[in-house]
């Protein structure tokens, strides 16, 4: 039994910020959905035969094979259930801020200590990658498990045995577990090169040799993973800009000016409050802050020099020790300022979490599960034939929770989205109501020629479900429109004519007598088009610009392309184009062609000074007519990368 009349006062906080932890971590448990990145390792985690599990993981994830191997015999013996998935991960996250406790105590003060691991249960960068079933939160938790036993190994007084094997399995684990876990580990072996003497020389390099032989089965898949790089995650990640670690500051800390403050003045106060015992060039001090950034620091030269691969979660192996390195110059203090600090850092750290993080909600809810949600609810209200479902999925992740929503339902699952294609399935709908989630933005465009009004509307982290209407309803929702221009409008009397140019000719359809329509030949490369201050029509970067045209060809094989493109000072920022071809349903007809963009990937900020142009090239240079060239601008979901970036 635990002999409560030894357990100190610190470990009493320590508990307390555990609990705290725990219930952060565990609230609403049974809600939590799976993000993108943990469905798809439970579907590439079901394999007949290990060797079909190791070349799965392989092929279509760029990390170490480890966590996929645990997560393969844990849900096989468990089940696939998002709790029971989630669990384990959950507990090492848990264990992870204790054993930064242990760290923090030895290499500082109990203060230290404390004020390391109420920040770690607290903020949502390690509360949320702890919650996690990937390769964070079991990467976090070897990592101070490795620097524990390597401390005790160089600075314990205790049997070296124990530490030098515990320092091999957890230092072997890391490496198995994600790259910069691994290049984490090589940091914190090379670190003990500086700590040798005659007595540990012969036994350290042993220790750091058997690492290295362990890791011998997994070398060829490193290899493989090195000579294809990161695949596709240039055209998603963008290489880091200059400011990326203060980028980082700003999302640990919540992007809250409160938590700046209150960070601020903890460290200030620091100085005040300074441990007389340690010098400022302390070794642990000095180890903390090296290993808290080099390995970013290498994330980020890597990839502005050849793929991008910093991300935020770079710093999950290292964050206890920015954290150490922050505080570090606390003595130990009194039991009723230790029980202060820990008051508001828990006050305000939670209260941002929730209120200005909306951690309860927006990482709660994710998009294959919704989709799913929302097309079973939907076919419930109105019958699975009088319903058409589209969403941009991968193979598997929708149909993942048909087993949880009792049935499967036919939807038109789009991968790799082709504009003739799904124009095809559109024109041969019948149903009244049409579900569509994630899909490509002009395809929502296309929808609404056919489904023009909006019964339901869903957003969260990384996902958009739209309800369709083929018929007005009694209550219509409308997307939020803050600019809307037609070429026509610049012949309305009075009208503000200066985004349109004037100088084109005009000509009346054969077709169509009194139809007015932009005429384009071979002389004519460019219609006349649309150019403005991009800030003068968009609100922020999560305003989408719809532009649309309608295009007739006197000629079968012509092919038009309506542009949209933004400059900066003579340099090109974005160049979309949308093809005739794609979007022609009948011949000797106007056809409509759409273009849109999303102005999440763009820093508005660094480019205000930035034009949209928009207009249809005659890149055939024969006979075209142009009519009804349209731009508007909507308000988009503002919490999709909310998770990651402020919240407006």
């Amino acid at each position: 039994m635990i002999n409560v009349k030894k357990i100190s006062f610190n470990n009493y906080l320590l508990l307390f910020i555990l609990a705290i932890a725990g219930v952060i971590r565990f609230w609403h448990f049974p809600d939590m959905q799976f993000m993108h990145d943990e469905l798809s390792a439970i579907l590439r985690s079901k394999a007949d035969s290990f060797s079909e599990l190791i070349y799965k993981s392989k092929t279509t994830d760029v990390h170490p094979v480890g966590v996929a191997i645990f997560v393969h015999y844990w849900t096989f013996i468990f089940g696939t259930g998002t709790m029971i998935a989630k669990f384990p991960f959950i507990i090492f996250g848990l264990i992870s801020i204790y054993y930064s406790y242990k760290i923090a105590e030895n290499w500082f003060n109990p203060t230290v200590a404390i004020l390391t691991c109420t920040f770690l249960a607290t903020l949502q960068f390690p509360t949320m990658y702890g919650q996690l079933e990937r390769p964070y939160a079991s990467g976090m938790l070897f990592s101070v498990l490795m620097v524990w036993n390597w401390t005790q190994f160089f600075f314990g007084e205790k049997s070296k045995i124990k530490y030098a094997v515990g320092f091999i399995v957890f230092a072997s684990m890391c490496t198995y577990n994600h790259y910069f876990s691994l290049l984490f580990a090589g940091l914190v072996g090379t670190t003990g090169l500086f700590f040798l003497n005659k007595e540990n020389v012969k036994m350290y390099l042993l220790m750091c040799l058997v690492v290295v032989l362990l890791f011998i089965p997994h070398i060829s898949i490193l290899l493989f993973h090195l000579s294809i790089g990161s695949e596709g995650e240039e055209s998603w990640l963008g290489k880091p800009q200059p400011d990326w670690l203060l980028t980082f500051l700003k999302y640990l800390f919540h992007y809250s000016a409160i938590v700046y403050i209150m960070v601020g003045l903890i460290f200030f106060a620091g100085l005040y409050f300074r441990s007389k015992e340690k010098k400022v060039l302390d070794k642990f001090r000095i180890i903390a802050l090296v290993w808290a950034l080099l390995v970013p620091c290498l994330a980020y030269l890597y990839s502005i020099t050849k793929t991008p691969v910093l991300q935020f979660s770079t710093f999950t192996f290292s964050l206890p020790f920015l954290l150490m390195f922050i505080f570090s110059f606390y003595a130990d203090l009194k039991k009723p300022i230790k029980i202060s600090f820990i008051a508001v850092i828990i006050l305000i750290n939670t209260y941002t979490l929730y209120a200005n993080r909306k951690h309860d909600t927006l990482f709660y809810k994710h998009p294959y599960e919704e989709m799913a949600r929302i097309s079973e609810q939907t076919i419930n209200e109105f019958g699975e034939k009088n319903v058409t479902i589209a969403l941009s999925a991968m193979e598997g992740f929708v149909d993942f929770y048909f087993e949880k929503y009792g049935k499967p339902f036919s939807y038109l699952r789009i991968d790799k989205p082709n504009t003739q294609v799904f124009f095809s399935y559109l024109e041969n709908q019948k149903a009244d109501y049409f579900v569509a989630g994630n899909l490509p933005l002009e395809f929502y465009q296309l929808i609404k020629e056919r489904y023009p009004y909006i019964i339901k509307k869903e957003e969260g982290f990384t996902y958009t479900v739209y309800c369709f209407s083929r018929n007005k309803p009694e209550v219509e929702l409308q997307d939020g429109v803050v600019f809307s221009e037609t070429q026509q409008d610049a012949h309305i009397p009075g009208h503000k004519k200066g985004y349109w140019e004037e100088n084109y000719a005009m000509q009346e359809d054969p077709s169509n007598p009194g139809e007015i329509s932009m005429a384009l030949d071979s002389s004519k490369e460019y219609s006349a088009g649309f150019s403005a201050k991009l800030s003068d029509i968009i609100r922020s970067k999560h305003t989408i610009i719809n532009v649309s045209a309608k295009i007739k060809t006197g000629e079968q094989n012509l092919n038009p392309t309506l542009v949209l493109s933004i400059d900066d000072g003579g340099k090109s920022l974005l160049w979309r184009g949308s093809e005739y071809r794609d979007y022609k349903l009948n011949e000797n007809t106007f056809n409509s062609v759409y273009v849109s963009n999303l102005f999440s990937g763009m820093d508005l900020e660094k480019h205000p000074n930035a034009t949209i142009k928009i207009y249809v090239w005659n890149r055939d240079k024969k006979d075209v007519l142009v009519n009804d060239l349209k731009v508007e601008a909507v308000e988009s979901n503002p919490q999709i990368y909310g998770l990651y970036e402020p919240i407006e």
